[in-house]
This record gives C-alpha cells, structure tokens and sequence, in this order.
C-alpha cells in the first residue's frame, strides 16, 4: 500500500508484553497476543473511546501528560480510565483494584495525586451520558447523521471492534473463563435463550453446541412460561441468558427464578449490565461499544466461538465420535452439495427416492 510516496506496512493493533508490535497473522508462543495495560498510545486510545466534553478532556489531558512519570500501578489504572470511560461509571476503588490486581489503597493514592479525594470524587469529573440504548440518540444522532460514515467513524469503529476481541481473548485466558466451560460442557442439560437481537446469537451459539455434546436446548420464548427451563430443569443444568441493553424484562425475570429454584446461570452480556451480578456469579461482561449506528456484536461472537471450542477440548474425544454420527444423520435424511441424501440418485435432472 502506497501513502505519500511511500510503502505503508500494514498497521497491527496485537502489542506484546514487550511493547514491541508483532506481525500481523503470527501469535507469540504459549500465549495470546495481551496488550501491556502499563504503555498507553495517546492516539490509539484516543481512537478508542467515546468523544469527551470540554471538562473530561482536561482530566484525559493530565492522564496522558503524567503517564511518563506515573509508577507501574499508576500507569495501569490511568491506561485503564482511558481505554476504559463507559465502564468507569460502574467500578468502585475495591472492584477496581482487583480488576488490576492491585491494592485499593493505590487507587486511593493516585486519585489523591490527581487532586481527588478519592475515587469516587474522580469518577464525579467524568462527565458521562450513559445510553440506556445501543445505538445513539438525540445529540449524539444528529451528530452521526451529519458526519456521516466516512473514514474516521469506520477507523474508530475498527480501532473499538480490535480492542473487544482482543479483550475476549485476553479473559479466554482467566479462571472465571475456565469454569464457565466446564458448566457447558459437563451439565446434564443446556438451555440457552436471547431475547430481542440477542435472539439470533443464542440460536447460533446452540446450533454449534448442539454438534458437539448432547441435550442442548434453545429455551422456547412463545410459551410465555419457560417451563422447560424452570419446571423441568435441575441443579446438575445449566442456562445460558445472551442479553444486551436494552435489556429485556423477561431476561431479569429468568435470572431471578433460575438463582430462586438452585438452576446453574451464566450471564453473556454487556458492560453496561449492573444487575446481572445478583443472580450467578458467572458473568461474561463484554465490550459493544463500537463507532458506527449500532453497538457491535463482534466480541461477542468472538467471545461464542472461544467457547464452543472451549468445550470440544473439555470433551475430548467424545465430539468426534458425536460429529460422526449427525453427519451420518444428515447425510440420510438431507445431503451436502454434489452428494444426495442416501437412497437417493439423479435420473433425468430428478431426484427419486
């Protein structure tokens, strides 16, 4: 690719532990790709969080301009309080702390280097208009109506979209990670449901399951009742809610009846989900924010397909023999493309029984 004359190598957003930037397409041995939360890009954090009012950017300001000559820990929380605005809102010094695992009382002495009291009076200088929608509205709309969708809304976009999957990958590393896997693939039964868009990830999340273990159930919305869920299940199921604001009462509703009657939960949902954490504490929280209309469902779909594959290895060599088996279910009853079901030949264009 040609820029001004010159070659211009293609941008890698992966930054090893190192701070050096890994070719494109190659993965460092034994590992993901993690970004070192100590080093900050001004520019590319930028990129990758929402606009700030005139009062924020002069607190982003000092983060930046104080980086340089921040400790190790300083240096993470601040990388985090760049990167991560919208989330901010939600986190208290203790939560924060063991987020970075790092102490409460360091967090309490780099908002005092900041001039706050504590955390709590600097989350007061974020000025945030928290959505209670996916999608902008109001000032925020007309503003993307006016601007359009040209190349820095689709850059942002891409910078915002890389950063959430590179975040899925980073917690397919993590405990928590670890045991919600091991609910999927071990439970005697899986009921997944999604409401609204959500919908069409839980039926394509099942639909996956389904190949690779038995008894995978997409929890049947029209009955109104989820009875198959709550009268049926047991504590040796497990459910799966896909849920993302604005969130649907029927999803609360679930969680709540399933923590009441003993039923095994995991929550897939968004950052922006403050009540998912009463009802199980399997929770993947992920990022959506993105730079176009709607929020993205990109790292969620990441975030699908690490676990689905998290399963097939917990399962071994079981999933062969299952796959074995549909694809000689299907190949009787339908057929791939170039190999008609059984009992079935071509005569004259036709296909007879």
């Amino acid at each position: 690719m040609q820029q001004n004359g010159r070659a211009r190598r293609p941008f890698c957003h992966h930054r090893l532990t190192t701070g050096q930037r890994a070719p494109c397409g190659q993965r460092r041995a034994g590992s993901y790709f993690r970004t070192d939360p100590t080093r900050s890009n001004p520019r590319e954090t930028a990129s990758m969080s929402p606009k700030p009012s005139s009062a924020d950017r002069r607190l982003f300001s000092q983060l930046r301009s104080e980086m340089d000559r921040m400790t190790a820990s300083e240096r993470v929380i601040a990388n985090f309080l760049l990167t991560n605005r919208q989330a901010v809102p939600f986190e208290t010094a203790n939560s924060l702390a063991a987020k970075l695992a790092i102490s409460a009382a360091t967090v309490g002495r780099f908002c005092r280097r900041l001039g706050y009291r504590n955390f709590r009076e600097l989350k007061s200088a974020f000025k945030f208009d928290v959505a209670v929608a996916p999608w902008p509205i109001g000032e925020g709309l007309r503003s993307m109506l006016q601007t359009g969708s040209g190349e820095p809304a689709l850059q942002r976009d891409l910078d915002l979209t890389i950063a959430g999957i590179i975040e899925v990958y980073r917690r397919a590393e993590t405990r928590e990670w670890q045991d919600i896997v091991a609910h999927l693939a071990h439970c005697s039964t899986l009921h997944i449901v999604g409401f609204q868009t959500e919908r069409g990830l839980a039926a394509h999340f099942a639909s996956f399951l389904q190949y690779v273990r038995p008894r995978v159930r997409v929890a049947d919305l029209a009955t109104g009742s989820f009875s198959e869920v709550l009268l049926d299940g047991t504590d040796k199921d497990c459910v799966v809610i896909v849920e993302t604001r604005r969130y649907s009462r029927q999803a609360q509703l679930l969680a709540r009846h399933c923590r009441q009657r003993g039923l095994p939960l995991v929550m897939i949902t968004d950052k922006y989900c403050h009540w998912a954490s009463e009802y199980t504490p399997h929770i993947l929280a992920l990022p959506t924010e993105s730079g176009i209309f709607w929020g993205t469902t990109v790292p969620i779909h990441a975030a699908l397909a690490l676990l689905v594959n998290g399963v097939v290895l917990a399962l071994g060599d079981r999933v062969e023999q299952r796959l074995a088996h549909v694809s000689d279910l299907y190949q009787e009853f339908v057929g791939h493309v170039g190999k008609p079901a059984r009992g079935q030949r071509k005569k004259g264009g036709d296909i007879e029984p």
